[in-house]
């Protein structure tokens, strides 16, 4: 897949989840908004009620009050309409005496047994008219009371706050509300009459108000405040029900990234891959022509008769032919090495005296190269458990490295030191070679990678070197670090575990 293919879907898959995505946000907005917009309307449509059911509340008080206080004459008033014989009934009215009973218009109810159908009819109306004379009489006592006594009534007296408590609940769960609550009383300068809470009532910009009493001639005002301490949880809870499909539009975002991620790598790995292959049919196919080129040569009458040509030819066959499976070997051994089926026979090795014979070796590849060894051996304690080959392989391919990268406006400076830092041994590798950016650092241990030298081209190799160095570090149970400068040079250093000497 080409690389401008694979950014066209990026955009539009990521246009595709950002709409997604905005559009399960404002869902998320709107449906809270809804919600809370019910709740309120609810809240709202609880407190009217319980205000009007107070004012009820507080009429049938006073009709009972006002019934329980002339209950005499209401009793009289019975016993005249259902009393027969000579008894007068008597209409009732408000009056400012005792008794709410004066003598008006009389009917003989004697004659009802005896007298004409137009007597009965009379007397019927007349009963009639004296209870609606009753009632309406209880009725101005009652509405009289509502005007003039009770505004100037204490709140207290008015009103029973636990029927308050017991209104409220009822019309919040009628209205789908079951949170709990906290509801204070309080005047119009927000002094506080009664909290049904023991800690002190603070009023905030979330609790609901409603005025008591609203049509009462008084300048006192009575406030009803209520508030849901579990307000926020509510919500919340409301909102379970969206919150997965969200998350779940975030984890299939997380995998759009995820596979991403992935398509490049795969490609990254790819162009490695291409590379490594580029490389190897290059350094593969010099020695092989080489032994071609040689084996021609032995076919000629004239080589054959000359021993110093055969000889020659001879000598290209055999080197070339190590240097052929040399290459096989590496790419066998990173094989090798990528399965975990690395064979390392641990000894007890002086690793001070491993490097000095190694560099004693490379002294004369170093010197051919125009540049300087130096070795500073300064571990106390060089002795760790190894392979003592493996580790030699090592040391040897980062020495290596040091030659091939070499500067060319410069000579070769190589310094191998090591150094003792508690239980831990520390072996450093250092050069003033042509370095490496920075961003190249994190791949270096990638297998078939190689760092891109510009117009260097003269270095061979498959990008293997250091991943082997990486995974035998590893099963020494240590640590590879690479420091590394561009056009100043590259350190590695090398961590393993030594022998205590206790």
């Amino acid at each position: 897949m080409k690389k401008n293919t694979i950014w066209i879907l990026i955009l539009f898959m990521t246009i595709t989840f950002v709409g997604l995505l905005l559009l399960q946000l404002k869902y998320i907005s709107q449906t809270n908004e809804i919600l809370h917009e019910q709740f309120v309307d609810g809240v709202r449509r609880s407190l009217y009620r319980t205000m009007r059911d107070l004012e009820e509340w507080e009429v049938k008080r006073f009709i009972d009050e006002t019934i329980e206080g002339h209950t005499d004459d209401v009793k009289r008033a019975k016993d005249l309409i259902n009393t027969g014989g000579s008894v007068t009934t008597q209409r009732f009215f408000f009056h400012n005496q005792d008794s709410l009973l004066r003598p008006t218009t009389s009917v003989q109810l004697g004659a009802v047994n005896s007298g004409t159908i137009t007597d009965l009819t009379v007397v019927y109306n007349q009963r009639l008219y004296e209870r609606f004379m009753r009632s309406r009489e209880l009725i101005d006592i009652v509405t009289a009371k509502l005007v003039n006594e009770a505004p100037a009534m204490p709140l207290e007296e008015r009103l029973d706050f636990v029927v308050v408590d017991d209104m409220l609940r009822t019309h919040l769960y009628n209205n789908g509300i079951s949170l709990e609550y906290h509801f204070a009383v309080t005047d119009r300068w927000n002094n506080v009459i009664y909290n049904c809470h023991d800690q002190r009532f603070k009023i905030t910009p979330s609790c609901f108000r409603q005025q008591l009493f609203p049509e009462d001639n008084s300048d006192k005002g009575y406030y009803l405040y209520l508030c849901f301490p579990e307000q926020r949880e509510y919500f919340g809870k409301s909102m379970r029900l969206v919150i997965p499909s969200f998350l779940l539009t975030t984890l299939l975002l997380a995998t759009f990234l995820f596979t991403i991620i992935y398509i490049f790598r795969q490609k990254w790995l790819n162009e490695i891959k291409n590379d490594f292959v580029n490389n190897m049919t290059h350094e593969l196919k010099t020695p092989i022509s080489s032994i071609s080129l040689a084996s021609q040569m032995l076919n000629d009458k004239a080589v054959t008769k000359s021993p110093l040509l055969l000889e020659n030819c001879a000598r290209v066959i055999r080197d070339e032919t190590k240097r052929l499976s040399m290459l096989v070997d590496q790419v066998l051994q990173t094989s090798v090495l990528e399965r975990g089926k690395t064979n390392l026979t641990f000894t007890e090795v002086d690793v001070n005296e491993m490097i000095e014979n190694i560099t004693m070796n490379f002294q004369i590849k170093v010197s051919a190269k125009g540049g300087e060894l130096k070795v500073d051996l300064n571990a106390y304690n060089p002795f760790a458990m190894a392979d003592e080959m493996h580790l030699g392989n090592v040391i040897y391919n980062l020495m290596d490295n040091a030659v091939k990268y070499a500067a060319d406006d410069r000579p070769l400076l190589l310094t191998v030191s090591t150094m003792n830092e508690g239980n831990k041994l520390f072996i450093t590798i250092e050069d003033n070679g042509i370095g490496m950016k920075k961003e190249y650092l994190k791949h270096i241990f990638d297998k078939f990678y190689r760092v891109p030298t510009g117009n260097k081209h003269d270095v061979k190799g498959f990008g293997l070197g250091l991943s082997y160095v990486k995974k035998i570090i590893t099963d020494h149970k240590g640590i590879i670090k690479v420091e590394s400068e561009l056009n100043l040079g590259t350190k590695f250093i090398i961590e393993i575990p030594t022998i205590n000497l206790d």
